[in-house]
């Protein structure tokens, strides 16, 4: 600013600076207001479709529940994981704590 500067000159400036900022504020805003995004499936759901990608058996405690953790799922126990899985009708289990994407029941171990 100078002597010279008008009045008009400094409202005008002064309205560019409150927009710039308001602009700002309303990207934080929606920043900060971001939620963590809602899983849509649950954890049989995102099992098989790990083991169907993979293509192959995978041990459950080594390799599968590691993925789903990847993923966002974190189980509170893995007592009952191996009746999710099996309950889904596509998986079957191919090993004692393995299983591999494919219908029909599980194989007896």
């Amino acid at each position: 600013m100078t002597r010279d500067t008008t009045v008009r000159d400094l409202v005008s400036l002064l309205r560019r600076e409150i927009a710039d900022r308001q602009a700002l504020v309303e990207r934080l805003e929606a920043i900060v207001g971001t939620e963590p995004p809602t899983r849509t499936k649950g954890i049989g759901a995102a099992a098989v479709e790990i083991l169907r990608d993979a293509g192959r058996p995978m041990h459950a405690r080594g390799e599968i529940l590691p993925a789903l953790e990847a993923r966002g799922f974190k189980p509170k126990s893995t007592a009952g994981f191996a009746t999710t899985l099996l309950r889904t009708g596509q998986i079957r289990r191919t090993a004692p704590g393995t299983f591999a994407y494919g219908s029909g029941a599980h194989d007896p171990v």
